[in-house]
């Protein structure tokens, strides 16, 4: 019986720690916060960030960004940002992860093909 007392508090005190640092992730992003987020990590030098166009649909443009060192999915609403060159927005776990990468202090101008 006391075991069983001691694997509950065990499996508790796991869950607590595991959760603690969890924050839910920020989706939908404006111009100026792509911007001040990918230019604060453009100025670390083990920088690694790139904006990946992932596509648009109806309501937004979807993005994949590695801010320092955790992925970010992020959609800006279509009535804030004009895509020149866009491609239809797929969740479909054939479809490569985006079609190219942009720089989003220049307009979200694409920059280089994602291979």
């Amino acid at each position: 019986m006391k075991m069983n007392i001691l694997y509950a508090i065990c499996a508790m005190a796991v869950l607590v720690a595991c959760s603690a640092p969890y924050q839910a992730q920020k989706s939908v992003w404006t111009v100026k916060e792509v911007q001040e987020s990918f230019n604060k990590d453009s100025a670390k030098k083990y920088n690694t960030n790139c904006i990946l166009y992932r596509g648009t649909d109806s309501l937004s443009h979807y993005f994949l960004s590695q801010f320092t060192d955790k992925w970010v999915f992020l959609s800006i609403k279509k009535s804030e940002l004009s895509i020149t060159e866009e491609k239809p927005y797929k969740v479909d776990s054939v479809v490569k992860l985006g079609y190219y990468y942009v720089d989003p202090n220049n307009h979200f101008v694409k920059t280089r093909d994602f291979n």
